[in-house]
């Protein structure tokens, strides 16, 4: 019994650790691109040790106006993350708690529109933010990542909200509070962990969203993945600059990841894999 334990746990060992370099390894080749001399980057053997440098960096700030562009995926990101976990909690909570004619079949049409592939509303959402006077706005690409992001918003928290026992509620309810004053005091602060976990998704997917960024947004509104994009010629592309931006364009998630991520694993593990 005790082989077979470590036979497993070994294998587990292993799945793991592959998956780990399956994941570190093209973060590091970034990194690695971003910091490294132009005349090293495409050496064979591939170059490990070598001094950093900043140069590329520099570059991107001084040729390409990445700020801006770094600014304004933090706009979008933001009210995109806003609208969603707030429309995504109301109507979670709605389907979850309050008896409406046709609930499963609501639920079950929010679940079909993830389904959708994502190039087929293309067309129609530039074609209605154009028809709307709003195309190249912020506007235009924060509605156009909220449509993208509420079903699932909406599908994670009506989990969170199902794992809470009526009783609570009840016994609120018995207590003279209004379901307001129910939704507000007793609902919101147990799904703790699922807004958390939604919140970093939705801004995690609205950060790195490109094609609607690209159709709909105007110069001066431009998102990083756009402004990454523009390193990528029709005949070359800017290795070192196009790593140094993506590095940028990573850093804000990764930091937001090592502050709420006690929230982002009990959301993972809670009921946001139930439906």
């Amino acid at each position: 019994m005790k082989h077979l334990i470590r036979r497993r746990n070994l294998v587990c060992i292993i799945i793991i650790t592959l998956f780990t370099l399956w994941t570190v390894i093209p973060i590091f080749m970034m990194v690695s691109q971003a910091l490294k001399p132009e005349r090293l980057m495409f050496t064979d053997p591939p170059t490990i040790f070598f001094t950093p440098i900043l140069t590329h960096f520099f570059s991107i700030f001084s040729r390409n106006n990445i700020f801006l562009n770094i600014v304004n995926s933090g706009i979008v990101g933001a009210a995109t993350m806003v609208l969603c976990v707030t429309l995504g909690v109301l109507c979670a909570y709605a389907l979850s708690r309050i008896r409406i004619p046709g609930a499963h079949g609501i639920a079950l049409l929010i679940l079909i529109t993830r389904m959708i592939p994502v190039s087929s509303l293309m067309m129609p959402i530039y074609v209605m933010m154009r028809k709307l006077g709003i195309s190249g706005t912020h506007l235009a690409v924060i509605l156009a990542h909220t449509t993208l992001n509420l079903p699932f918003a909406i599908l994670m928290m009506k989990g969170f909200f199902q794992d809470i026992p009526m009783e609570l509620e009840e016994a609120a309810h018995g207590d003279g509070c209004s379901r307001l004053h129910t939704f507000l005091r007793i609902c919101l602060p147990l799904v703790a962990p699922g807004l958390a976990t939604t919140s970093i998704m939705v801004l995690l997917n609205s950060w790195n969203e490109l094609m609607f960024a690209l159709i709909l947004s105007g110069r001066a509104t431009r998102t990083l993945p756009v402004g990454i994009s523009a390193f990528l010629g029709s005949v070359s592309i800017d290795w070192g600059s196009s790593s140094a931006a993506a590095t940028l364009a990573t850093l804000p998630i990764f930091i937001a990841g090592i502050f709420i991520q006690k929230y982002f694993v009990r959301g993972l593990t809670g009921g946001a894999v139930k439906g």
